[in-house]
């Protein structure tokens, strides 16, 4: 009976060393967790303004155009926007309305290429919005030596009607419009006719196309008809861009 006493005593005292144990280590943690949360609150609360909401950015020739909406924050004065890993930036001051104010800048003169672009909102007293962040394309001599003028199979003259049809082959998608100048009979003067892509009405579903006809009415016989064709590079695209002029006579 005695050895089973000093055994019982014996795991009294262990489990009272494990005990203490447990409780300094625990004692410990929690101190470097609470210098930690000081070294947190060290810097005080971080204070945002309202952030760029529906950043978009739209294609250009040498040049984009991004917009951006100030939903909420009335506190916002200054835009900066920054581009090539923060190495250029454009500022823009603005007044905040009680309303949701669009933001529309144009950046000009840039190289052709893919730029990120990086929207951060601040008010007077130096605080910043997280950033908004957008992909942009600027186009320019690259792609314009890209496109090609729409190629005609022939032009036709109708006496009786006066009247000449030029029959197209297929173009580009790209192709947005192709410019055709021409001489009127009667005036003498030059005519401007503009062929854009039009819907089939047989399926309306379809994406609108060039037909393959085009009708000079009260065509001079004889003069020449030049005509070129525009380029939009996508479908963000703020510029069109143009092929040189080509010449045909009707015969």
């Amino acid at each position: 009976m005695k050895l089973i006493k000093h055994n019982h005593t014996l795991l009294y005292r262990h489990r009272l060393t494990f005990i203490l144990m447990l409780g300094v280590t625990i004692l410990t943690s929690c101190g470097k967790q609470t210098d930690v949360y000081k070294d947190f609150l060290a810097g005080g609360e971080k204070i945002y303004t309202g952030r760029a909401d529906a950043l978009s950015s739209y294609s250009g020739n040498g040049r984009v155009l991004l917009t951006w909406l100030l939903v909420s924050d009335p506190k916002i004065t200054q835009c900066k926007v920054f581009w090539n890993n923060k190495r250029d930036s454009s500022v823009l001051a603005v007044k905040k309305t009680a309303n949701t104010d669009t933001i529309r800048l144009t950046l000009n003169n840039l190289p052709e290429g893919a730029y990120t672009f990086q929207v951060y909102n601040y008010d007077n007293a130096g605080h910043t919005s997280i950033k908004s962040e957008v992909i942009g394309t600027v186009y320019g001599d690259t792609y314009a030596a890209s496109i090609a003028n729409r190629p005609i199979n022939n032009a036709v003259y109708t006496a009786t009607t006066k009247t000449a049809t030029m029959n197209w082959f297929g173009v580009s998608p790209q192709a947005v419009k192709v410019e055709i100048t021409y001489t009127d009979a009667t005036t003498g003067k030059d005519v401007l006719l503009v062929d854009v892509p039009v819907l089939n009405p047989k399926r309306p579903s379809d994406p609108a196309a060039f037909i393959n006809t085009t009708t000079l009415p009260n065509y001079k016989s004889g003069t020449p008809v030049k005509y070129r064709t525009g380029y939009r590079p996508d479908a963000t695209a703020i510029d069109i861009f143009y092929t040189g002029y080509s010449t045909i006579t009707p015969i």
